[in-house]
């Protein structure tokens, strides 16, 4: 009892660990569970033009709000500036500069969450109250009323707020718009109208990353929580925008460029999206921000080594189904790996070559491994006369094959001779003692077992899952452990005791 407690536990550590380690990368680092799936990337870069006095000059620029989005680069170009960043501002300085300064910086992103929403907990900064009073009060109000009584919905009722503030017959809404600017502009005064209705809103800053424009310069919209998610609102039409295609820059009406020993400072974007591998952009986020599951891990290796993980971590794949196969299904095969190995060849030649291959070089050496037999000789001279042997037929097949017109009989290399010739090593001793029914058995199962792995190899599903979680090769270990404390029935042994369960 002690010991079944023991693997029950050491199970459900390794698939929480395994399974927990997956969920992490796939929600908070954006790995797809699913191969080629894509993410649209955006570069966007900003030009910071200004003219300089001719003496030391220092440009700061707030950076854009990018809590949503997953930065895989960032770069800044400019000859003769030093950049570094300090919270929430890029600033550029240099000792001395004169005349037209141009300034260059990069930013590459991606948004692996879509809709996004308010933190646990989180609360939303909406716009101050606005102060009015007289006649600025009751127009406010009306135009509030109005919304309240027909919408009840926070989109409607920002969207009736915003059509009203856009009636030029609307004799509330001149009144507020000629005192616009005494508010802050008709965006601050929108989103405290919107406010007023209860609903939060407040005006926000950025680009449409879609526009994929040369010349873009920062627009204004409305923003408002529905719920708990944060949706953008066009104030010149009253129209929701596609919040994740927005690059969200700066609330309100802070400033978002400052310069020192210059003057005429303007800053201009240009947006170029692409779609990329969504495993791609994931990996790359991942090591710009130095996470340790990136660090830590085959991405930081090589590329040549990991092109060669990615085969390695397909092995407990085929052990897992080989496993099932013999300790549940009930399926003998020649050797416990063996299926693998040859599994593995197959993804090199393809499965039907392979397996007339297979069955071609056992065949032939069977045949003379049955010579040898009446010749007596020990176990090692013997096993290196078969050896001596496959590669005889290795040479045959492949010249007579070449020969012939026929390329496939080139790819008996890959097979692994060792293997094969402990094959035919094993078979004809089983033939010798059992007989050619027990060969057959041992022989078909292991071609289907191998034809099995190879099936599962090859998935594209099963390949990206390895690959990018190989973390999940604990859950199949604990599934491995898992059957490996199973001692019940096998399914093949259903039928052998059928008649037993009949008699009762």
């Amino acid at each position: 009892m002690k010991q079944r407690i023991q693997i029950i536990t050491i199970i459900v550590v390794l698939i929480a660990l395994g399974a927990g380690a997956a969920a992490y990368k796939h929600i908070k680092l954006g790995f797809p569970f699913l191969p080629e799936q894509k993410e649209t990337v955006w570069t966007v870069e900003a030009t910071i033009t200004f003219t300089a006095q001719g003496g030391p000059a220092e440009v700061s620029v707030n950076m854009p709000k990018t809590d949503a989005l997953s930065t895989i680069g960032r770069q800044s170009v400019t000859e003769g500036y030093t950049f570094k960043r300090e919270g929430n501002q890029g600033i550029w300085t240099t000792d001395k500069a004169k005349g037209n300064q141009k300034i260059f910086f990069r930013t590459t992103a991606y948004r692996h969450t879509k809709g996004e929403k308010l933190k646990p907990g989180g609360t939303m900064e909406t716009t101050p109250p606005l102060s009015l009073a007289g006649t600025q009060q009751t127009a406010a109000t009306h135009i509030v009323a109005a919304a309240k009584k027909t919408e009840d919905e926070p989109v409607d009722m920002a969207n009736t707020i915003i059509s009203a503030l856009n009636d030029p017959v609307n004799d509330d809404a001149v009144l507020l718009l000629s005192h616009a600017e005494e508010h802050g502009g008709k965006y601050i005064l929108a989103s405290g109208l919107i406010n007023m209705a209860g609903v939060k809103a407040r005006k926000v800053k950025g680009l449409k990353l879609s526009e994929g424009k040369k010349k873009q310069t920062l627009k204004g919209y409305i923003e408002i929580l529905d719920g708990n998610r944060l949706k953008l609102m066009n104030p010149r039409s009253g129209e929701l925008e596609n919040r994740d295609e927005f690059l969200l820059w700066r609330y309100g009406n802070d400033a978002i460029l400052d310069i020192t020993g210059g003057s005429g400072g303007k800053i201009t974007f240009a947006t170029l999206a692409r779609a990329v591998s969504a495993q791609t952009a994931a990996v790359r986020h991942g090591q710009f921000d130095r996470n340790m599951l990136i660090d830590f891990s085959i991405y930081s290796l090589p590329v040549s080594q990991q092109n060669t993980f990615k085969l390695l971590l397909l092995i407990p794949i085929g052990a897992l189904i080989v496993v099932i196969l013999r300790n549940l299904v009930g399926i003998q095969t020649s050797g416990t790996f063996m299926p693998i190995l040859i599994a593995m060849v197959f993804l090199e030649v393809n499965l039907l070559a392979g397996l007339a291959l297979f069955v071609l070089i056992v065949g032939i050496g069977l045949v003379l491994r049955s010579y040898l037999s009446s010749l007596n000789l020990l176990l090692v001279p013997r096993i290196s006369a078969v050896l001596v042997f496959v590669i005889i037929i290795y040479v045959a097949i492949s010249v007579i094959s070449i020969k012939m017109g026929f390329e496939a009989g080139l790819m008996v290399t890959f097979f692994p001779m060792i293997i094969i010739s402990w094959t035919i090593e094993r078979m004809s001793v089983l033939w010798e003692e059992e007989g050619p029914r027990d060969v057959l058995i041992q022989g078909g199962g292991s071609l289907f077992s191998a034809s099995l792995i190879f099936l599962a190899m090859q998935s594209k599903l099963v390949g990206h899952l390895a690959y990018s979680f190989p973390e999940l090769l604990l859950v199949v270990l604990a599934v491995i452990i898992m059957i490996g404390s199973y001692s019940g029935y096998r399914l093949t042994e259903l039928r052998r005791f059928e008649p037993l369960a009949g008699g009762r």
